[in-house]
């Protein structure tokens, strides 16, 4: 039980989304089956009915079951017979609908005040304008990568000032951006870091803008996500 509960912690969305967001109306054929699916993507928790199985049938295979409510799960789809369709460590599997809970994450707001302390005191390492190009390189403890040069040294040493030693995931829920996170844009070819998350945009710290360290720009939410994006967030 420990080792799936760790597998369900380090599944990479991490985050909490309390609606279904289908992003395909048509419906996708099932061959080996007799339903459809429609294609959604959401996180979802599990919950007492938790029942992990093969595929989206009351007979097909149990994978797990008993599982610790409140654990996030990665939703891909929904089938016309009842089932979420999910993603766990790459396979796809099914939770019939009672078993998966729409919630929200709790946010310690005391968390994100003292990670953002910690970003602004780098402005003493890292001030306004200070020259900063992809010459420039540093060593992350985040884990996904071991380190970059240019906008993301920047990014990882300010994350690692915040966050120390703590293991990063990836997701790509925009709905969920928290202080501190690490954002992916421009079809992965930059990256920033959050300060603050508005309604409708994130203020950002970044290296190499302009060819320098930049605090503060205003970046709308809608132009974060491509295809090449993704967020990469330490809680």
């Amino acid at each position: 039980m420990r080792q799936f509960r760790n597998l369900l912690r380090n599944i990479l969305f991490m985050a909490a989304a309390i609606c279904i967001l289908c992003v395909n109306a048509d419906a996708l054929m099932v061959n080996a089956a007799e339903y459809s699916v429609t294609q959604a993507q959401a996180v979802l928790f599990t919950n007492e009915n938790t029942v992990i199985r093969a595929d989206a049938d009351e007979n097909s295979a149990v994978i797990a079951s008993g599982v610790e409510a409140g654990l996030p799960i990665q939703v891909t789809g929904i089938t016309s017979n009842g089932y979420f369709q999910i993603l766990l460590d790459g396979q796809t599997l099914y939770v019939h609908g009672i078993g998966l809970t729409a919630g929200e994450a709790s946010v310690d707001t005391g968390a994100a005040d003292d990670i953002y302390d910690k970003m602004i005191a780098q402005k003493a390492n890292f001030p306004e304008g200070l020259k900063w190009t992809n010459d420039n390189y540093y060593g992350w403890k985040g884990g996904i990568y071991s380190g970059g040069y240019g906008c993301a040294a920047f990014a990882f040493a300010v994350s690692d000032a915040a966050f120390g030693d703590a293991r990063a995931t990836i997701h790509h829920d925009y709905n969920n951006i928290r202080v501190g996170d690490i954002l992916r844009v421009k079809n992965d070819t930059h990256s920033v870091i959050v300060l603050e998350v508005k309604q409708d945009s994130v203020i950002v710290a970044e290296g190499n803008y302009n060819s320098s360290i930049h605090w503060g720009r205003e970046l709308p939410k809608a132009g974060l996500t491509d295809s090449g994006s993704y967020i990469m967030t330490r809680y």
